[in-house]
């Protein structure tokens, strides 16, 4: 599964959890109450782009508080892909040269009408309903510890060309009364790359140390300030995504060669302000700069609004501005020692809606039934998503990606 539709999978997933800690009563936090309940939540989500890319993905996960400072948590996701990869066959996978005669860069760019983003070389067997399924497990436990909370998570996914384990450690700070907080968290994550159109293993190797810090600056407002360290390692380059060439007036599709290394920095700073008893504003900005020179800008605001004790309205707005990497070109005339056609190492801007819609249970209400309980939360979530390159992309010649990104879901608290 390719890396940017993985990064949806996992942002949606964050968002989802992170929306219950949206802060509408900033007056009356108590941080140590964030120490998870028992609870069910069960979601069904998908996204879907105009490079006819498709991720169906359910997910549950299952908390339960085995004391009353302890609890522990287990999730499963299924992320059901089509145009995600490239089945077995016909180029040869003991070269980095491939010629266009034995795979053509647009009829087997995907097994559905109009291609896909990832390449696909054809077989003559009949196409599966999804092209890849990839499977996540998750085991947390969550520790009060004096005045502050550590949690571990363990996590494991396998599909036919990747797998990948991954340890999480947060340890959270509470001082002046709880209205500050630091966040110190490390995630550490071991990869196995075997693209189906190769006869070799690579390894990726992913390490990332978060530092957060919050404060309470008055009963209508927070500041966030947060700070990311990733460095990776190995295989960085997708291989599904050849680079076409033409040599001594033959053309060839070529492996992508990235470097080896890729260090990756992000400073944002956040604000929460409280603009009436039932509404709130959120205002982000990001800077991210990396080791392959590629540099963006990210503005966010968020609005939330209580409609009634039973509906929460939240409706966001995102622009990313970036440049290119230092070995991106729309073109290669000859092999270099660095060449990819991966259109996220481009530069150019993205814009993204957001939509949010929480409805609560409970208070004897009696106009919708299903929401007579109050343990039971239902959240939509609706995205549209458009990221614009400078450059066209390689086997369609477009250089816009337009993508909708949907969550159903349903929380229950026992």
């Amino acid at each position: 599964m390719q890396l940017e539709q993985k990064a949806v999978v996992a942002g949606v997933v964050r968002k989802i959890t992170l929306f219950f800690l949206l802060l509408f009563n900033l007056s009356t936090i108590d941080f140590a109450q964030l120490l998870p309940g028992n609870e069910t939540q069960v979601n069904f989500s998908g996204y879907f782009d105009s490079f006819n890319v498709s991720v169906i993905y359910p997910s549950i996960s299952v908390t339960k508080k085995v004391s009353e400072s302890t609890s522990l948590t287990a999730r499963y996701l299924v992320d059901m892909i089509t145009a995600a990869s490239i089945k077995n066959g016909k180029s040869n996978s003991t070269s980095t040269n491939t010629s266009l005669s034995k795979v053509d860069a647009v009829t087997a760019a995907s097994g559905q009408t109009g291609g896909g983003e990832e390449g696909r070389i054809e077989s003559e067997n009949i196409l599966p309903k999804f092209d890849e399924v990839r499977h996540e497990f998750n085991l947390g436990i969550a520790q009060l510890i004096g005045g502050g909370i550590i949690t571990f998570d363990g996590l494991y996914s396998t599909e036919s060309d990747y797998t990948s384990a991954t340890i999480i450690g947060n340890f959270t700070q509470y001082f002046a009364e709880n209205n500050t907080s630091l966040q110190l968290g490390i995630v550490r994550s071991w990869d196995k790359v075997f693209p189906k159109t190769k006869d070799w293993k690579k390894n990726k190797n992913v390490t990332t140390i978060n530092a957060n810090f919050t404060q309470i600056i008055s009963k209508d407002l927070i500041l966030q300030l947060l700070s990311t360290y990733t460095d990776n390692s190995g295989l960085l380059s997708d291989n599904y995504k050849l680079v076409p060439i033409t040599v001594n007036g033959k053309d060839s599709l070529f492996d992508p060669i990235h470097p080896d290394l890729r260090i990756r920095r992000a400073a944002a700073l956040s604000l929460k302000y409280r603009l009436t008893e039932k509404s709130s504003l959120q205002l982000g900005y990001r800077y991210y700069w990396d080791s392959w020179d590629v540099r963006s800008n990210t503005y966010s605001a968020n609005y939330q609004r209580y409609l009634s004790k039973h509906v929460i309205l939240g409706i966001g707005f995102r622009n990313n501005v970036q440049t290119q990497a230092f070995f991106f070109k729309p073109n290669y005339s000859a092999p270099e020692k660095y060449m990819t056609t991966d259109i996220k190492l481009d530069s150019g801007f993205s814009n993204e809606l957001q939509l949010e819609l929480i409805l609560r249970g409970g208070d004897r209400q009696n106009f919708l039934p299903f929401l007579k309980d109050e343990r039971v939360q239902y959240i939509f979530d609706l995205n549209f998503y458009l990221r614009h390159t400078d450059s066209p992309y390689w086997f369609n010649n477009s250089n816009k990606l337009f993508a909708t990104n949907f969550n159903i879901g349903i929380r229950y608290r026992y």
